[in-house]
């Protein structure tokens, strides 16, 4: 027994780490090949998609094993689990809505299939599912502990109905049980290291892409994004717009009000440079390209458009009240702007559009120049 219980563990646990090493590995396909930045526009979440699809099939090939070869390896534990960790994975809140009628769908295909051979067994697992799905709900975004022990009562949930429907002894129930809240623990315990570790590269990659101070991304992001959005406007034949702006007098401000009060603005300044760029575009970016001046490209954008955005963020800024120690500030910026042209590579473009805004600042301050 002893022997049985460490190969079924040791099996078991293989089998759901290859699962959820599949799936990593699979969904970072989807996500950055698959799926690239360019079909992004689209306003559906393909991975969300894909992690739906992919735990459904393993979840029906562990349910088809079962019914076929069902003395080999506890699958009710392996079942009951793979299901918690997909809603573990799964972000959007209707999925749980989603797979109470696949439950209830799967439940009766079931008993329709199988009639009175499986009924029992097929009651009582279904049963244990949609108590999952409720409890997993409740606890979706609590602690580790708190969905851990949430799995374990769901665990302890399907093998006490076994018990008392007389499906199992009392000596299988605790041999199940005991299996389920191993397999259960050990899997957190690496689900556990493993959501830290992709959160700490998240932090790291999002600290590599933005700047610190205004949210904004930085001038690596910038460069690398400017060029992947040229060469897609180049293959589509349609143009994108770039907007480059910068603060007048900014270094008046620092040696006035000191360099906290030149922060306090680059932040505001952002804050509606991103939400003038949201507005037009949600899917608009906002660069910090260095000291007080910001960059924005706008895909699929025409002259007239970008000359609007352009007009409507210039009076934005000259609106703000920026609050310093010492009062308000009140602000102006400058701004360059075009669209691409045929054989505009990156310098060419950047280049137009930065002696555009130094234009704009030699005519005075807070204007628009696109010629």
């Amino acid at each position: 027994m002893v022997v049985k219980s460490i190969v079924e563990f040791i099996l078991g646990l293989f089998f759901l780490i290859g699962i959820l090493a599949t799936y990593h590995v699979s969904e970072y396909m989807v996500a950055e090949v698959i799926w690239p930045k360019k079909f992004r526009r689209f306003h559906i979440d393909f991975v969300q998609v894909y992690t739906t699809l992919y735990f459904l099939v393993v979840f029906l090939a562990f349910l088809v094993i079962r019914l076929n070869i069902p003395d080999i390896l506890e699958y009710d534990n392996l079942q009951l689990l793979i299901l918690f960790f997909f809603l573990f994975y799964s972000k959007e809140k209707r999925v749980y809505w989603r797979l109470t009628a696949l439950v209830l769908f799967a439940l009766f295909g079931e008993l329709a299939l199988f009639g009175e051979k499986y009924w029992q067994w097929a009651l009582i697992f279904y049963s244990s599912s949609l108590f999952m799905v409720v409890i997993a709900y409740l606890v979706r975004k609590k602690s580790y502990f708190l969905m851990w022990l949430s799995s374990v009562s769901v665990g302890v949930f399907f093998w006490s109905l076994e018990l008392l429907a007389a499906s199992v002894s009392f000596s299988k129930f605790i041999y199940g049980l005991t299996l389920y809240i191993a397999l259960s623990s050990f899997l957190f315990v690496i689900i556990v290291f493993e959501s830290h570790y992709r959160n700490q590269v998240i932090e790291n990659k999002r600290f590599a892409m933005f700047d610190e101070m205004t949210a904004t991304k930085n001038y690596r992001s910038f460069v690398k994004e400017f060029g992947q959005s040229l060469q897609l406007a180049d293959e589509q034949q349609k143009p994108i717009a770039f907007i480059m702006l910068d603060i007048d007098h900014f270094k008046l401000i620092n040696d006035t009000y000191g360099h906290l009060s030149g922060n306090q603005v680059l932040k505001f300044v952002a804050v509606d440079l991103i939400n003038n760029a949201y507005d037009f575009d949600s899917q608009a970016d906002v660069y910090r390209l260095g000291g007080e001046e910001f960059g924005i490209f706008l895909p699929n954008t025409n002259l007239a458009e970008a000359q609007k955005f352009t007009q409507k963020c210039r009076y934005s800024l000259s609106q703000l009240a920026v609050p310093i120690d010492n009062g308000i500030l009140h602000l102006t910026a400058s701004f360059g702007c075009d669209i691409s042209r045929t054989g505009d590579d990156f310098n060419t473009f950047y280049q137009r559009v930065d002696q555009y805004l130094y234009q704009a600042k030699n005519n005075g301050g807070n204007k628009v120049n696109n010629f």
